[in-house]
């Protein structure tokens, strides 16, 4: 394939050029491609292989051809002939090396543009006249050529039709220049979407497809468009022939004759239910998200603000429940607390609508379904929605009532139920219900620990609990062995316990192995190990000691297991906190003997000292400084490496150091603060 080509960077800018394709060899005698392009006017591209040539027909940068004809060589008719059989009227000029009858008749048969003899006079300037009068000249800002106009009249119209008849949306047309504007064609979407079939709609006005529920403003609109001759678009409530609705998206363009007079109306339909649909529920959750700003807005800062106000438990159940419960967001709350020992709750505040229901007890032991949902908040720590809520807040019928457990740690406090009349409660506000929980909880263990603190007297009561199905009674019977606590560390991560003891025995892996066999073990390691003893670490999902002792605003300072015996030393801010461990443990433990009871000294600061730092410090910092001092990490040499401490928090290196630093900075600060 030879190119002599023109380019638009050869011609003055804005000229206009047309794409000419020259078949086959340049004639011995008479014009050549080369002599073409010379014009200016062409772009010829010149291919002298046939089934080449006939391919390039078909790009859209090809508006015309000259073939040439030799007896010997490129048949240039038999190229127009094949041409023909895909393109009726493109234009081919034929140029024959010498003229007889049988070419001149094959070349008017198959439809010639012209027939230019090589040898005539004045070729070149014949073959470009008949190029400019038969192909259209264009330029970079020209439409490109469609193909389908090559076809015959009747090709190009069936093809048209059929695209029409199979077009994936519903098409209509309609007579302008009748009054009535009656539809005279639909296609064949638009009866699989309306139901309405070709005999029952040509004739018709577009009206059969409205009822009832079609909005007379958006049909108004649709009719002002079409008095004013315009495009519009418009979505309409419609009527199938079966009668059900549906969403139609309607299309409407004027069709213009000669005269610039409409003289009809093609409309698109489109079924486009799921679309709006999916809108109409898009716009339900936007307003139910408002609805709940709305209600929630104020809410959360006045709860804050209350609990800061609040000076002890019994003022932050008062002060959280009248809130919740006459504020105007909800239709009443209670208050109920809970006693890990008895397994009941007890409702100690209530409000609103619940107002009455002060003093009510839940035996969590019992059976009904307002205990067993009871039971699956404390136990599940989430927040659950009651449908039944007079069951469990004395509130009417069809009320809704969610119960949000009020925790710290893994310590419950309570619960706390919300009642409401008028709306559901969805999972976005069970989220805020469930925060507001936790954060109730931190204020009343927070105000048990400041109690601690502030008193005058700090007691401390030393009891042995003679219980073999203490947990680390059991354990040092079945390994032969004793314990020390050295620290017990609730995990808010986990909800669970983590316990570090030091045993003096010989294998501390054997007591591993024997500890992981228990139900409440979910795991176990050894820390660090010498001659003498080894710090071991339990992790357990749950521990009623701990919790019985977190509940009464108490602390363990001391913890000895043997075989048969668990001593406490354990230390509270008042004789009535004191008299109430006494008085859980005994309800909890069948033996529970006090062995000491003691008031320390006033001043004895070290204690505030150790729990206001206690408090400033993370669940990780506090957990990874405790690991540090009992394994010997600050010892030299050290007995436990930072990478085993990591390990046993299931954390990297990195960020055990990052948690170690933090937790000393605080504490060297705290020290030398004055």
């Amino acid at each position: 394939m030879t190119s002599v080509q023109n380019t638009e960077s050869e011609t003055a800018a804005g000229a206009t050029t047309i794409g000419v394709l020259f078949a086959g060899s340049d004639p011995e005698t008479g014009p050549a491609a080369c002599d073409l392009d010379e014009d200016g006017r062409f772009d010829v591209t010149q291919i002298r292989d046939f089934v080449a040539a006939r391919d390039r027909v078909d790009d859209p940068d090809i508006d015309c051809v000259v073939a040439v004809h030799e007896p010997d060589g490129f048949d240039g008719v038999a190229f127009l002939e094949a041409v023909r059989q895909t393109h009726a009227e493109f234009p081919v000029v034929v140029v024959p090396t010498a003229v007889d009858e049988d070419v001149a008749r094959r070349a008017v048969d198959a439809d010639a543009t012209g027939l230019v003899p090589a040898v005539s006079e004045d070729a070149t300037a014949a073959i470009a006249d008949r190029i400019e009068q038969s192909a259209p000249a264009h330029s970079e800002d020209t439409e490109t050529r469609m193909p389908i106009s090559d076809l015959t009249v009747e090709s190009e119209r069936r093809l048209k039709e059929q695209a029409l008849d199979e077009a994936p949306i519903g098409i209509t047309i309609s007579d302008a220049t009748d009054p009535e504007e009656p539809i005279i064609y639909i296609n064949d979407s638009f009866e699989d979407i309306t139901g309405y079939s070709p005999d029952e709609v040509v004739g018709a006005n577009h009206r059969f497809l409205q009822g009832p529920k079609t909005n007379e403003d958006r049909v108004a609109e649709f009719w002002t468009a079409i008095t004013e001759d315009h495009d519009t678009q418009v979505v309409l409530r419609n009527y199938r022939r079966d009668g059900s609705l549906f969403w139609n998206q309607v299309d409407i363009s004027p069709i213009y004759d000669e005269d610039g007079t409409v003289s009809h109306y093609v409309g698109f339909q489109m079924d486009v239910s799921e679309r709006m649909a999916a809108q109409q529920e898009l716009q339900g959750e936007r307003q139910s998200l408002d609805r709940l700003l709305d209600r929630v807005n104020g809410l959360m800062n006045d709860v804050t603000s209350a609990l800061v106000r609040a000076a002890d438990r019994e003022e932050i159940e008062t002060r959280i429940t009248d809130r919740i419960g006459t504020g105007g967001e909800y239709a009443g709350a209670w208050f109920g607390r809970y006693d890990a020992t008895e397994d009941t709750i007890t409702v100690a505040e209530a409000a609103g609508d619940c107002e009455g229901c002060d003093g009510d007890v839940f035996d969590l032991a019992s059976a009904g379904e307002a205990v067993a949902l009871l039971q699956d908040v404390v136990e599940q720590r989430e927040a659950l929605v009651s449908t039944d809520a007079d069951d469990v807040s004395g509130t009417a019928d069809g009320d809704a009532c969610v119960l949000v457990p009020v925790t710290y740690r893994s310590t419950t406090y309570g619960v706390l139920a919300v009642s409401t009349a008028e709306h559901r409660i969805d999972d976005r506000e069970q989220v805020l219900l469930r925060s507001l929980g936790r954060t109730t909880g931190a204020s009343i263990n927070d105000a048990l620990t400041r109690r601690t603190i502030a008193t005058d007297t700090v007691l401390n009561i030393g009891v042995e609990l003679s219980d073999t199905a203490l947990f680390l009674v059991e354990l040092a019977g079945a390994t032969d062995t004793t314990f020390e606590q050295e620290a017990t560390i609730a995990d808010s991560q986990t909800q669970g316990v983590l316990m570090l003891v030091t045993t003096p025995h010989d294998d501390p892996q054997a007591v591993v192995d024997t500890a992981l066999g228990y139900d409440a073990v979910q795991d176990a390691e050894v820390i660090v190990s010498t001659d003498d003893e080894s710090v071991v670490q339990f992790d357990l999902s749950s521990s009623p000691l701990v919790d019985v002792l977190s509940e009464c605003g108490s602390r363990v300072i001391r913890m000895h297991a043997d075989r048969t015996t668990l001593e406490l030393d354990v230390r509270v801010g008042t004789e009535g906190a004191a008299r109430r461990v006494l008085s859980t443990l005994r309800d909890k433990y069948a033996d529970v003997e006090l062995v000491a009871y003691h008031e320390d000294d006033p001043e004895q600061t070290p204690h505030g000292f150790r729990e206001e730092l206690r408090n400033d410090l993370t669940d990780r910092q506090l957990t990874a400084l405790q690991k540090a001092y009992v394994s010997g990490y600050f010892e030299w040499p050290r007995r436990a490496e930072g990478k085993q401490l990591a390990e046993s928090m299931d954390i990297v290196p990195s960020t055990y150091h990052q948690h170690l630093q933090a937790a000393k900075q605080k504490l060297v600060g705290a020290f030398f603060e004055e």
